[in-house]
């Protein structure tokens, strides 16, 4: 018994009713603990982000299993949630795909819309010989495709180092006159045309015309992010 009413002891020569003991609160040990997993929530969630890529990517489950080496059926079952994978496996199909692991596991909505302003220190009109290569991705959108803004002032000129991966580059021209140099040959682009190309050379985009020219750049990565 634990109530003060009925925790008591007699000790010789003492009377019963003044020999109350006030017992004492001992905690309970209580070992080490691990919060609780939710395996449905995990499961939906990696399976929804997988397959949300998987689409972004424009891959079937054959193909991203031939790229990844991981069963089509294991796939499958991940993405309907029928199955949590293992570190091992996620790694793989994170490799395939050029992004973390732990993006498996972000609990974003899919209905957020993101408005990406133009930096401030952006001039309306760039001046001759001005050009601004702007970034349309947020900074957390690590993918293998970068896709970019491209403004070229008359005279301007805009590269990107070269890279030890091949790249497949798409240059669709809106205003105005690109020149694209792609190992060491010269394209005029015009509005409304796309150059593709693939190389592992440094990018080069110059304006040789007489008003300024804006294109957009989608640059994708070739190979596997390591």
């Amino acid at each position: 018994m634990t109530s003060a009413a009925t925790a008591w002891r007699a000790e010789p020569g003492r009377s019963l009713a003044t020999n109350w003991v006030v017992p004492v609160d001992v905690p309970e040990h209580v070992g080490p603990t691990r919060p609780a997993v939710n395996e449905t929530v995990v499961s939906t969630l990696v399976g929804r982000n997988l397959r949300r890529l998987r689409k972004q990517h424009r891959l079937s489950l054959e193909e991203l299993a031939r790229q990844s080496g991981v069963s089509r059926a294991m796939l499958g079952q991940i993405e309907q949630a029928k199955s949590i994978p293992s570190i091992k496996t996620l790694w793989q199909v994170a490799q395939a795909l050029g992004v973390s692991v732990s993006w498996f596991l972000e609990a974003g909505d899919q209905s957020q819309v993101w408005l990406i302003a133009p930096p401030s220190d952006s001039a309306r009109v760039l001046k001759s010989g001005e050009g601004e290569l702007r970034s349309l991705q947020q900074l957390a959108d690590v993918s293998r495709d970068a896709f970019y803004e491209l403004r070229l002032a008359p005279g301007a000129a805009l590269s990107l180092p070269a890279s030890t991966a091949s790249r497949r580059v798409n240059v669709a021209v809106s205003l105005g006159l690109v020149h694209v140099d792609v190992d060491d040959v010269t394209h005029p682009i015009r509005a409304r045309e796309v150059l593709q190309y693939e190389t592992h050379e440094a990018l080069l985009w110059r304006n040789l015309g007489a008003t300024e020219a804006l294109a957009f750049v989608l640059i994708r990565s070739l190979t596997r992010v390591d």
